[in-house]
């Protein structure tokens, strides 16, 4: 049935009736005066000093009473839950459009992203290529997909740009012409004919469990041809694996924003090979043995709890410096990102031993770092979206091209 925008006005004001009652039913409607006081004091020039939040910093932001103000809201998910009806009745796709998530008509959720230079990321290549070289190991860039391969999808669906894409197109040519081997797992994609939506989760911004075996694959092919190793690639067909479904079974991060009303459920795979796996896992006192179940946690997997509460199922798979003993040869180090949770635990059962480093948080020399390791080979394993991120201090990707 399509609604009218009679029907539009009157679903509006419902949702704002309803709204109020919640507001004045919490702690909320108090801090509505919180935020008036704000904004007076704003109008009349001059910070606002946070003297009812000794715990804060020392001046109050719209940023800070925005964050109080939904966390004294009761009742959020039932919130976020009208709202998602609502934004659903009303085809309003980009209602999100200010923290960059649109909804496309069939409920896909996707982010725009805005263009770059890529000056700092290919500045920082050539010196890390040099410390690379340095120590005589081998350096490969996998550039993972984002949710769409041709950004013209945003120009088309929402009537604005999104550079994605482009920004990667770019980076890469400027890296391989500096000598760099580039896997594009884009090329990879479009080769094997395989649909990129179905490849991702419609309510979060990670890839599927599959995704990351089936990109475990095509790395590891391209260690045997540039690397040296032997890596038998059957170990990674899908016929070897045991897979356990789960339908309408969780709700992604960007779909906790917009709501399971709006965007619905994500089916789940829980993937584990079907031969003997020999793994031992790195912890502080050195290293416990164990198999490949030992990277997921199956306690993600309860259904019984709230979609809002519930940890994102994503990463029921682990990240670890491990060592497999089924593998005779190859010690990588991945520099990557959260992507990688279900594509690390693939990638290791064909060599001996992977560390993995988030050059988020690292505050080390990475010089240092690759040296102590002695590393066979290094993988540079970014998603698209963390080209340009250092564009914006404020990221929380700021640092993944920080190489010195």
């Amino acid at each position: 049935m399509t609604v009218t925008g009679y029907g539009k006005k009157m679903l509006a004001m419902l949702f704002l009736l309803m709204l109020a009652v919640f507001c004045v039913s919490s702690d909320s409607y108090a801090m509505l005066g919180e935020i008036c006081g704000y904004l007076r004091q704003q109008a009349a020039g001059g910070p606002v000093e946070a003297a009812a939040m000794p715990d804060e910093e020392s001046f109050v932001t719209m940023d800070v009473l925005e964050t109080k103000y939904a966390a004294s809201l009761k009742q959020q998910p039932m919130l976020i839950e009208l709202n998602g009806a609502m934004a659903n009745r009303l085809k309003m796709q980009g209602y999100y459009s200010g923290i960059g998530i649109y909804v496309t008509e069939d409920g896909y959720i996707v982010t725009a992203y805005g263009p770059t230079s890529t000056a700092y990321e290919y500045e920082m290549d050539p010196l890390f290529i040099q410390i690379i070289l340095e120590g005589q190991d081998l350096l490969i860039y996998v550039n993972k997909p984002i949710k769409y391969l041709d950004d013209d999808l945003f120009r088309v669906a929402f009537g604005i740009e999104s550079y994605g894409n482009r920004n990667a197109d770019l980076l890469l040519r400027r890296i391989a012409a500096a000598g760099v081997d580039v896997i594009d797992l884009r090329d990879k994609i479009l080769e094997d004919g395989l649909d990129i939506y179905d490849m991702f989760y419609r309510t979060d911004h990670h890839w599927k469990t599959w995704s990351g075996l089936w990109a475990a694959g095509k790395i590891a092919a391209g260690l045997n041809e540039w690397c040296g190793y032997d890596i038998d690639l059957s170990i990674y067909d899908e016929s070897h694996y045991t897979f356990t479904d789960w339908e309408a079974c969780w709700l992604g991060e960007q779909g906790r924003v917009v709501g399971a009303s709006y965007v619905g459920l994500d089916d789940f795979s829980e993937i584990k090979p079907g031969f003997e796996t020999d793994i031992s896992f790195k912890i502080p006192e050195g290293f416990r043995k164990g198999s490949f179940d030992d990277y997921i946690d199956e306690s993600m997997y309860d259904m019984d709890l709230d979609v809002y509460d519930a940890p994102s199922w994503h990463y029921s798979y682990t990240m670890a410096d491990v060592v497999n003993h089924n593998a005779p040869y190859g010690k990588i180090l991945v520099l990557g990102d959260s992507y990688d949770h279900v594509l690390v635990p693939f990638l290791s059962l064909g060599v001996s031993e992977v560390n993995v480093l988030a050059l988020r948080h690292f505050e080390g020399s990475l010089r240092e770092y690759i040296a102590a390791g002695d590393y066979d080979t290094v993988l540079i394993c970014y998603t698209e979206f963390m080209i340009g991120a250092h564009d914006d201090p404020q990221s929380a990707n700021y640092r993944m091209f920080h190489f010195e």
